[in-house]
């Protein structure tokens, strides 16, 4: 989701709450007038007690939008798909209110105000929106906030939706480039991805086979890219299916994953809150593991190295666990310490010298304290402060070493379209499988990526932490 979008979405929230505010103002006031109904008022309720029940009413509905996706929108979608959402969204706001009435009827005693409030509502907020939409297809005009998009034509020659996106720019998009599909496609995408920047894939041929579309989507899920096709162009898996239109074309949306927009939003949230009181309750810990560690060996209490992160490396904090000089990075053992690691990598125990992961079983460069901190994991504790600054998440794939990452970087893009975690599908699963082979690990993460939710990553904190202080760990050493 672009910024501009995200900054839209964020401005809809109050926008949503005043239409529906003057929706409800409009309608007490109406049904003052007696020209606009005949029967008498034979209630007392004043428009301070009016709005204050509102006041319980709209955050519930704004609640409700979420839910329904409202919150969590792109530009280029058009104002009638938002209409019959919006619709759902007051009609059970409606509802709320008519079961708050059966249980107190002094609460909103006029049954004019309710379905006026009903009918208005859905009008007054499909108009704000429709006045955020006509501000963004003006920015749309002048170039600001538009989707970069490439398109994969193939021989089909110029078709109807590819002359509407260049013709017409309030669709919030700014083609890139028009590719012909062939052998070096994959070569071409990775070089306007890095040069230009690229959003979303547009394939719009409808003669491309299967192995070649599936290869344009494994690209795009690679660079965490939305893809978009005319439809019956081929069966591939739908985890996160998006209907849409671009200019009366009907299209299919495969979107990278359900992390996006909002949800993005709400996860970060959850990460600087948890990762905040984190850090707050382990601060004596992290005062005693600092003294255990200096007294155990010389050197630096944190180890601090580079890893593989969503867009970029970035520099990863951990309480070192080996002896300072079998440590690998300049500031620790050098040339030495790469040595001796590149040593072990022919006894590697899980998968051998030619898999993507280094574990070895009573590994010599671990300190005692190392062992101890790392069965507990009080050895990752520093990792929260590289969650309070953006590099890792609570929950995500596991961070690591950047010459493993490169031994599967280019075979798993797919990876790194999101932030790695401290917690995760893959780390639950090594508590009581610690030879946990990569395919296993990488289908999980795939899994991750495909189907997150809020409520996923509550689900995985809990477990992780009940593993933490409870589960019996195995007697491997590692």
């Amino acid at each position: 989701m672009k910024k501009t979008e995200l900054a839209f979405n964020l401005i809809s929230v109050p926008i949503d709450a005043l239409m529906l505010f003057l929706a409800g103002v409009v309608s007490f006031y109406l049904r003052l007038q007696p020209s606009v109904i005949a029967k008498p008022i034979i209630y007392q309720l004043s428009l301070r007690q009016f709005l204050l029940y509102a006041g319980y009413i709209v955050p519930i509905l704004l609640v409700v939008f979420a839910f329904l996706g409202l919150y969590n929108l792109k530009g280029t979608r058009r104002l009638w798909q938002e209409f019959s959402r919006v619709t759902v969204g007051v009609s059970l706001g409606l509802l709320v209110v008519i079961l708050m009435f059966f249980f107190d009827q002094n609460i909103f005693p006029s049954r004019f105000i309710i379905l006026s409030s009903w009918a208005l509502g859905i009008a007054f907020v499909v108009f704000g929106r429709g006045i955020l939409k006509l501000i963004q297809r003006w920015l749309f005009s002048k170039g600001i906030g538009l989707h970069r998009l490439v398109i994969i034509n193939g021989e089909s020659g110029a078709s109807n939706v590819i002359e509407k996106i260049y013709s017409d720019r309030s669709l919030g998009y700014s083609v890139v480039k028009e590719l012909a599909y062939g052998e070096t496609i994959s070569d071409e995408l990775e070089k306007l991805y890095e040069s230009k920047g690229l959003d979303e894939i547009l394939q719009a041929n409808a003669s491309l086979s299967d192995e070649a579309n599936l290869r344009l989507v494994q690209f795009a899920r690679n660079k965490g890219l939305a893809y978009a096709f005319v439809p019956n162009l081929f069966e591939v898996q739908r985890n996160a299916v998006e209907t849409s239109s671009l200019g009366g074309v009907p299209l299919i949306v495969l979107k990278n994953t359900p992390l996006d927009g909002w949800g993005k939003v709400a996860k970060r949230i959850m990460d600087i809150l948890i990762a905040t009181l984190c850090l707050l309750i382990t601060s004596p810990i992290f005062l005693l593991v600092s003294i255990a560690i200096k007294l155990n060996s010389p050197g630096r209490v944190i180890y601090s190295a580079m890893r593989g992160g969503k867009g970029r490396d970035f520099k990863f904090f951990k309480f070192r666990s080996m002896y300072s000089h079998l440590s690998v990075g300049n500031d620790y053992g050098g040339e030495g310490a790469e040595k001796v690691r590149q040593e072990l990598w022919q006894k590697n125990d899980r998968g051998g010298k030619d898999a993507p992961f280094l574990k070895i079983k009573h590994d010599p460069r671990v300190t005692k304290v190392g062992r101890f901190l790392r069965r507990s994991k009080l050895d990752e504790i520093p990792q929260f402060w590289n969650v309070l600054i953006g590099d890792m998440s609570m929950v995500g794939p596991r961070a690591h070493v950047l010459d493993e990452v490169e031994r599967y970087r280019n075979r798993y893009r797919r990876m790194f379209s999101i932030k790695p975690g401290i917690f995760g599908l893959s780390q639950m699963a090594q508590v009581s499988w610690p030879d946990l082979p990569f395919e296993e690990e990488i289908k999980l993460n795939t899994y991750y990526i495909e189907n997150w939710s809020l409520w996923l990553d509550i689900k995985i904190l809990a477990k992780s932490f009940w593993l933490l202080f409870f589960f019996k760990k195995p007697k491997e050493d590692y």
